[in-house]
């Protein structure tokens, strides 16, 4: 797979709208986690600048994070690296402290950053943790993710009550297929993990590992959900609604 111009001009993109002074940080809510983040591209286009065509996204040496070895090894062959940004979901029988709420699953728009895990590893895991911070996308539209352009991949939710489905058939020239999945083996999130929007909320969902089922489209094996930022629920339904959505960002890589 080619990284070449598309990627650099995405990175270029979003490195030329950087707000440079005061006025603009409050507009945008600028903070240190952008301007790194905005610091890296720059730094990206200055080295890839006088050699775009050898760049590639070979995602042979991309590797799960090293927290995740305590989940189950990955049997096949990495295929995309994506990020997700939605809302993991959860019901309340009551507004009680002494009920409390039970997930009835996830609902994500998934965004191809393969190339820039095969490329830009830091990036990647910089940009999962700012995507909270920013509007929730819309599921109906193919609006690349700010801020780093990265094109709809597919969509997460769940097809019933117990099977998370990654659905990658977007348009009628992206047909990549339906992963249908079972969750295997969980673990919670590290210690100092982005616990929710502005760093404000009940923590960060678990890391998954998730194994494909009857009904998945193409070759998928393995799903792992991991760098989760927000998306627990609160520990009790007390002055909660009904149903409860709570944002979150994850990455999602997809094994064939």
């Amino acid at each position: 797979m080619r990284f070449g111009a598309l990627v650099l001009a995405s990175v270029a993109t979003i490195a030329a709208a950087a707000p440079t002074n005061n006025v603009f940080n409050n507009v945008y809510d600028y903070n240190s986690n952008l301007e790194e983040f905005y610091c890296k591209v720059s730094s990206y286009i200055e080295q890839f600048a006088g050699d775009v065509a050898s760049a590639t996204c070979d995602m042979s040496n991309v590797a799960l994070p090293a927290a995740a070895s305590v989940l189950p090894s990955p049997t096949g062959t990495l295929k995309y690296v994506a990020i997700g940004r939605g809302t993991q979901n959860y019901t309340c029988a009551d507004s009680t402290e002494d009920t409390v709420p039970v997930q009835i699953g996830a609902v994500a728009n998934l965004y191809d950053a393969s190339c820039i895990a095969a490329n830009f590893s830091d990036l990647l895991d910089l940009l999962t943790e700012i995507v909270i911070d920013f509007a929730l996308p819309n599921s109906s539209v193919q609006t690349p993710l700010a801020p780093a352009n990265i094109d709809l991949l597919g969509h997460h939710y769940f097809s019933n009550s117990t099977t998370p489905t990654f659905n990658l058939n977007t348009t009628p020239e992206k047909q990549y297929g339906i992963a249908m999945a079972s969750k295997k083996d969980a673990i919670d999130a590290p210690y100092g993990s982005i616990v929710g929007q502005n760093n404000e909320g009940y923590g960060a969902t678990t890391w998954l590992y998730l194994t494909t089922i009857a009904g998945t489209v193409g070759d998928y094996k393995e799903v792992y959900r991991v760098n989760t930022a927000g998306g627990n629920a609160p520990t009790n339904c007390s002055g909660q609604a009904s149903t409860i959505e709570i944002q979150y960002s994850a990455q999602y890589y997809f094994y064939v």
